[in-house]
């Protein structure tokens, strides 16, 4: 099992952003979107959609998480957007759970599982692709930051569960870009 945490503090959990306008009335709630596309649509090669996951951590109140939509897959970013408005609305499709709650709270459940193993994506971690620590014999969650990264309140959650840092490389991706590579590297990893 694959799994990505995106955070997202700024992002309102009212579900009130124009589809029109996601970058700026959703305060970046694209990021979201094209990071879902990542996940579900053209990340994957031979990586079972359904062994990826998808968690979403609105303004630190609100968590929703997607599991393989099938053939309900929305089309673009406006398509995730209108699934997104919709779950904080309280109508979720199937496929998607609505919470409230913090980060805090998806770690602290995440940390429970024994065979799963928690990473947060950060240029300055150590590279993925030259450790073995990451194993995909195990469940795997890669958290993400937004457009600008990881805000002082989730860098001080993160310090608090002494979560390793792993990084994609020294250059900064977008998150849709770092979820496809380690879907990637997972497909490779199991060959």
């Amino acid at each position: 099992m694959l799994r990505f945490i995106q955070i997202l503090p700024h992002v309102s959990s009212e579900g009130d952003f124009l589809l029109k306008d996601l970058p700026g009335s959703g305060k970046r709630i694209d990021v979201l979107c094209r990071d879902l596309a990542a996940c579900f649509s053209w990340g994957p090669i031979s990586w079972p959609t359904s062994d990826l996951e998808m968690t979403a951590v609105i303004g630190n109140t609100m968590i929703l998480t997607f599991s393989d939509p099938q053939d309900e897959t929305p089309n673009g970013e406006v398509g995730w957007a209108s699934v997104i408005r919709d779950s904080l609305r309280e109508k979720p499709p199937k496929y998607v759970d609505v919470s409230e709650g913090t980060l805090d709270d998806v770690i602290k459940k995440l940390n429970q599982k024994g065979d799963s193993k928690l990473w947060m994506l950060d240029e300055q971690g150590a590279n993925m692709f030259s450790t073995h620590v990451v194993r995909p014999v195990t469940q795997n969650s890669f958290m993400l930051g937004d457009h600008r990264g990881f805000d002082s309140q989730t860098e001080s959650t993160i310090s608090q569960h002494n979560i390793q840092r792993i990084s994609l490389g020294k250059k900064s991706y977008l998150s849709s870009h770092c979820l496809a590579a380690i879907i990637s590297e997972f497909e490779r990893m199991v060959r």
